[in-house]
């Protein structure tokens, strides 16, 4: 989609271009007639109606329509903060209405949120969204496997619904974020709120197919990996799906992360900090080296112990004794590229 200069800059405003246009192309080409289904509270209309209205002007004019849904007690009182704007129109399932410069709005007094959502999921989007004035939990990712403990009653009934949902409809992607946050939530890879997942099964155990792990390298890192790129590996951890790995190696220097991949599908789904625990699981020091330009070395900060710039490359360790520094930065800024 060829965008003008106006959206470009305030898409630019919002994150990273090479990851809005990742989003907008995916969502483009979702193959349902809305690409996401939006469930607000009341106390969110109430404080950013004008706001919440902007970003689905704002959504409309990239080619993306999302669907409104409003359930239970509180649904008559919040379509009435929403009809007198032109941009909405009340629908009923499975209608989403005709013109595509009007926002469908499902407004159901007698069906509860989980009722609702399992109908039109993925019949009318594949995406669930929900908003709330509160914005996301304390948490970037609430693994259903794995709850947190301290939530309040009105997000455990939250994450319950979550839970219901992807049971019933696995594979749904569910957040929840504040209207003034929706768009970073919707256009970036680390989002604005928190992400609802079931967890992943990551394997570390027994030999992977190579061909499989070569190909999510290649997609990942968008270039060729040589052909021996596999040849030091000593352990693997990959997603049961290979959507995402981690390779490690053993040397003089210590255990050293070669690749971190995880491929564009599945970025901003939580995988690479499942995949990232699951190693710190089982080892407690380890390094690696990311490009200074990468823009993941912000997360790595966050997660490393310490690091340092030389050249091309920043180099990161973890749990590694000071004594060890100086040689693993020497390996690292030194190691020729894994890639043709």
């Amino acid at each position: 989609m060829l965008l003008n200069k106006t959206i470009r800059l305030f898409l630019d405003s919002i994150g990273r271009r090479e990851e809005y246009e990742f989003y907008l192309n995916k969502f483009q080409s979702a193959g349902t007639s809305c690409f996401a289904l939006l469930v607000p509270d009341l106390e969110s209309l109430e404080q950013a109606a004008e706001a919440f209205s902007f970003d689905l002007h704002f959504l409309l004019k990239l080619g993306l329509k999302p669907a409104v849904v409003l359930c239970g007690s509180k649904a008559g009182a919040e379509w009435n903060l929403l009809k007198n704007d032109p941009l909405f129109e009340q629908v009923d399932f499975p209608d989403v209405g005709t013109n595509e410069e009007r926002i469908p709005v499902f407004v159901e007094e007698k069906l509860r949120v989980s009722e609702s959502l399992a109908q039109k999921v993925p019949v009318i989007g594949k995406r669930v969204h929900f908003i709330r004035a509160a914005g996301g939990l304390d948490t970037e990712y609430y693994y259903i496997q794995r709850p947190p403990s301290g939530l309040s009653p009105e997000e455990q009934a939250l994450a319950e619904i979550a839970a219901g949902l992807l049971e019933v409809r696995p594979g749904t992607h569910i957040s929840v974020t504040s209207p003034i946050n929706l768009l970073e939530e919707i256009f970036t890879v680390k989002g604005a709120g928190t992400v609802f997942r079931r967890g992943s099964t990551v394997i570390s155990k027994g030999t992977p197919d190579s061909r499989r792990l070569l190909s999510l390298l290649a997609e990942s890192f968008g270039k060729k990996p040589k052909e021996d790129v596999l040849a030091a590996v000593t352990q693997t951890y990959f997603e049961e799906n290979y959507r995402g790995a981690i390779l490690l190696e053993e040397h003089p220097q210590g255990l050293y992360l070669s690749k971190f991949a995880v491929g564009p599908e599945a970025r901003g789904e939580g995988l690479a900090q499942e995949l990232w625990d699951e190693v710190c699981r089982n080892h407690t020091a380890f390094f690696w080296r990311s490009r200074r330009t990468n823009s993941v070395n912000q997360w790595y900060g966050r997660h490393a112990d310490g690091h340092h710039t030389e050249g091309e490359w920043t180099v990161f360790w973890y749990g590694m004794e000071i004594t060890s520094i100086p040689g693993l930065i020497a390996f690292c800024t030194s190691r020729p590229s894994d890639f043709l």
